[in-house]
């Protein structure tokens, strides 16, 4: 058994589903889809007002960081319970600050006192809001940001997606004929269909598919150009239920919050009924010791996120979370037995 890392690609049963991911979306009738959500806010980039300060939340994806001149941003403090610090979104918005990012964690939907106030704030001062629903799309596809943005390749098997969408496209991007290339590049769709043949038993090929995933999130990192995405992706969109992938997170979250309550172990957010989990997030001493056994385990769990260093003096919850946090899978891969396997193989932890 194995649980977490990238997703595997099946290429029988596939199938078209109405219930997609771009009917979903269908309401929003400015939308483009990207190779990945970074290309899309760099694709927002281009029109935001280059002299112009951002303020980023303290705990944020340096992909993200990386989208904006590093010069000009600041950063808001993000409460323990990873809701905004609106008094510190406050204190920071003067006169030079053009846009404001919001970011919504694991699944969690940010407060509505907090997304009003934050509104407020915006309309007063006439600042952009960028909303990056690349942990909560299925939770909400919109609060209030005047753009919205998702990598969506990390709720399905995609070798790469992005989104963007907005509702009131103000400062009047190109969203029709954008002009961009089309991604051509099918390496991790590669990976993806060895994974699905090893995970059968039909394929010795477990350190050639982990080489390409690797191989494939380098090139992304270093990647500059902007791509719209590829006609497999969107296949692949076309062939996935959205409502499966809702219906199996909350059963799978759901379990494992009853399960590991027994043993001490809460996750990190405190998630509405009609919360779509992305992960189960929890904060574990010792985690890198504690990752390890879960990987001798197959038990595949992301960092969300490695400390950058930026403004490390400004973010001390995103350095302290940086060594605390892990991602336990959670996705519509899985069912009872799976979960039941992970709980069983925690309970037996015995640290150092």
């Amino acid at each position: 058994m194995e649980l977490g890392s990238e997703f595997n690609l099946s290429l029988s049963g596939l199938k078209l589903t109405d219930h997609n991911l771009f009917s979903y979306l269908n309401e929003f009738q400015n939308k483009i889809y990207f190779d990945s959500g970074r290309s899309a806010l760099k694709y927002i980039a281009r029109s935001l007002p280059k002299d112009g300060i951002t303020l980023l939340p303290e705990f944020i994806c340096e992909s993200v960081i990386d989208c904006f001149d590093r010069r000009r941003i600041r950063f808001y403090k993000i409460e323990s319970d990873f809701t905004i610090d609106m008094e510190s979104i406050r204190v920071q918005v003067t006169p030079d600050v053009k846009v404001i990012f919001l970011m919504h964690y694991f699944g969690m939907v940010q407060p509505a006192d907090k997304l009003d106030a934050l509104k407020r704030t915006a309309q007063e001062q006439g600042i952009i809001i960028i909303e990056d629903a690349t942990h909560s799309i299925f939770s909400k596809k919109r609060t209030i940001g005047d753009y919205v943005i998702s990598s969506i390749r990390k709720w399905m098997p995609l070798p790469k997606g992005g989104v963007l969408y907005t509702a009131d496209n103000v400062l009047g991007i190109e969203m029709e004929k954008p002009g961009l290339p089309v991604s051509t590049e099918n390496e991790r769709a590669a990976a993806m269909i060895l994974k699905d043949l090893f995970l059968k038993d039909l394929l010795d090929c477990n350190s050639e598919y982990r080489k390409i995933f690797a191989d494939c999130e380098n090139a992304l990192d270093k990647q500059e150009e902007i791509y719209r995405i590829s006609d497999l992706s969107g296949f692949m969109i076309s062939c996935t239920d959205i409502g499966e992938i809702i219906l199996r997170r909350k059963r799978n979250y759901q379990f494992l919050e009853e399960q590991m309550a027994c043993h001490d172990i809460l996750p990190v957010i405190r998630l509405k009924p009609d919360d779509c989990p992305l992960v189960f997030p929890i904060r574990i001493r010792q985690r890198d010791m504690f990752r390890k056994y879960l990987t001798d385990h197959r038990i595949y769990c992301a960092v969300h996120w490695p400390f950058d260093g930026m403004m490390e003096e400004t973010r001390t919850f995103a350095a302290e979370n940086a060594a605390l946090l892990l991602s336990l899978p959670i996705d519509q891969r899985y069912g009872e037995d799976e979960m039941r396997y992970m709980v069983k193989v925690i309970s037996e932890y015995r640290g150092a």
